[in-house]
């Protein structure tokens, strides 16, 4: 797993490129952490689209993540989601709850509103 990041606005996009498995949880959990102690941090976006597979682990992460930053009122969506890794989220029921957005733009725009 690579994790590339970009500061847009106090928001952070950080991209994916491989599979969000069991054996890499620990490492973009990591990753993450810096983000959610950072107080000029104001939103964090998981660019997915060089994602391929998530799996429970995977998912578990980012409901974890997800609920940090709520509870610090911080914003949270995930971006580009190849047609597969959105079919996971379908069947969990988690896109009714996560922010998911069809690009980076489009889901900075949705911490507007």
């Amino acid at each position: 797993m690579n994790l590339t990041d970009e500061k847009v606005d106090g928001n952070v996009i950080l991209s994916i490129a491989g599979n969000i498995v069991l054996e890499d949880t620990t490492k973009l959990k990591d990753y993450v952490e810096q983000f959610i102690e950072d107080a000029s941090v104001t939103g964090v976006i998981i660019n997915c689209e060089n994602v391929k597979f998530i799996d429970s682990s995977g998912l578990g992460l980012i409901v974890s993540i997800y609920k940090t930053l709520k509870k610090l009122d911080k914003k949270f969506a995930l971006a580009a989601l190849s047609e597969r890794t959105m079919e996971i989220f379908t069947l969990t029921k988690l896109d009714n709850i996560l922010t998911i957005s069809k690009d980076n733009d489009s889901a900075l725009k949705a911490f507007e509103g």
